[in-house]
């Protein structure tokens, strides 16, 4: 059971961080704990875990101000070390208007000696002595509502846990690395880690099939993605729950003709927003007819 602390205002956290100037302390493992569109709409950060080599601490996101956070992930004089950067630092990018700083990411490392899996694999293949999670608890808890509060006492250990071990990981990825001769690659590498390669993609450009459609499909797929995105918004739920994102793709490539035809697609959508869905879809499609020249 590992213990920690409680970081849920600005002054616990400017606290936090004067104490580590204090001893010294330059580096922390980091992690983040997010909401992706699974019980409310958008993405949310929902806590932050810190392990400073010595003491642990939950950083409650809900009651610290965003220039506290900026201050404090933007801090070039503190390294967080972090495993696969990427997403947590697109969530405070898009959410906050925050760019993370200071940030060693051991994917990187990881990946320059040939390592592609996740932390738990990479924490077996390193650290075998580590006892392995059970895949049920892992998936369970990466599936759990981060939002509420209190958090569990299981939550909080799961969490915890994604830090316990980034320390030790990135001492022996180092070594690893340094023996190979791989540093300066690693180097120029972790100079982008966590920086965004170009402004954000819309949602309906990362369909898989995005590349394969042709003018018109895209131009529905856009419009459709939109009504739906702005009905989740509206009602504060997961968008697969107003649509689910194949129904777009097949409305997209054969565009519903008639009012029957849109609630047959429409059918799994709650019933009382069911005709609103299906009103927005409409006006949808003649907003797409409209940038089509079509109207």
């Amino acid at each position: 059971m590992l213990n920690y602390t409680i970081v849920d205002s600005d002054s616990a956290l400017a606290e936090l961080r004067a104490s580590w100037r204090e001893r010294g302390i330059v580096s922390v493992a980091m992690d983040f704990e997010g909401e992706f569109n699974l019980h409310i709409y958008g993405e949310h950060l929902c806590l932050i875990q810190l392990f400073d080599g010595k003491s642990y601490y939950l950083v409650d996101p809900f009651t610290l101000s965003k220039e506290s956070l900026q201050e404090f992930l933007e801090d070039t004089s503190l390294e967080k070390v972090m495993f696969d950067c990427a997403s947590d630092s697109a969530l405070v990018r898009k959410q906050y208007g925050i760019i993370m700083e200071g940030v060693y990411d051991i994917r990187v490392p990881a990946m320059a000696l040939g390592y592609m899996g996740n932390l738990s694999g990479l924490v077996e293949r390193y650290l075998p002595e580590i006892p392995k999670q059970p895949m049920s608890n892992k998936k369970k808890n990466q599936m759990t509502n981060w939002l509420k509060r209190p958090l569990r006492p299981e939550q909080i250990q799961y969490a915890l846990s994604d830090v316990e071990h980034l320390f030790t990981l990135k001492d022996l990825l180092i070594a690893a690395v340094a023996e190979k001769g791989l540093q300066t690659k690693v180097a120029e590498q972790m100079q982008v880690v966590g920086k965004s390669k170009g402004p954000d993609k819309p949602g309906w450009t990362k369909f898989s099939s995005w590349k394969y459609l042709s003018k018109d499909e895209k131009v529905f797929l856009k419009h459709f993605f939109l009504a739906r995105d702005g009905l989740a918004r509206k009602y504060n739920v997961p968008a697969v729950r107003i649509l689910e994102k194949p129904l777009l793709l097949q409305m997209a490539k054969n565009v519903p003709a008639s009012d029957i035809d849109f609630h047959i697609y429409c059918g799994k959508c709650a019933p009382r927003q069911l005709n609103e869905l299906v009103e927005t879809l409409k006006k949808a499609k003649q907003e797409a007819l409209i940038e089509l020249g079509r109207s």
